[in-house]
């Protein structure tokens, strides 16, 4: 099943075209992709608000290029978004981002 068309955004990567929605509670940022047609498994990552790199805090926001970063993740780790399935959660992503 995919996401609700209202809150979510797209992306079309490679050609493919996923949909993608962000939430934020008060400790974390959570991120979930799902293709947009024929939809299988979910894609779920997670973000600290903040994010420590080797010169500065950096405040973490969604953006397309974070998505698009977050979804090659998943398809190097095993992520098979057409086929139906376990969902695969990546966990807490900033340090594999950045």
């Amino acid at each position: 099943m995919g996401l609700p068309k209202k809150a979510s955004r797209n992306i079309i990567i490679n050609d493919i075209e996923y949909s993608w929605l962000a939430s934020g509670n008060d400790d974390i940022i959570n991120l979930i992709i799902t293709l947009k047609e024929n939809s299988g498994q979910k894609l779920f990552a997670h973000f600290d608000y903040m994010t420590l790199t080797e010169h500065e805090n950096i405040r973490m926001e969604i953006t397309p290029e974070v998505v698009r970063k977050v979804i090659e993740y998943g398809i190097s780790n095993g992520w098979k978004g057409d086929e139906k399935g376990k969902n695969v959660d990546l966990g807490i992503m900033n340090d594999k981002l950045y």
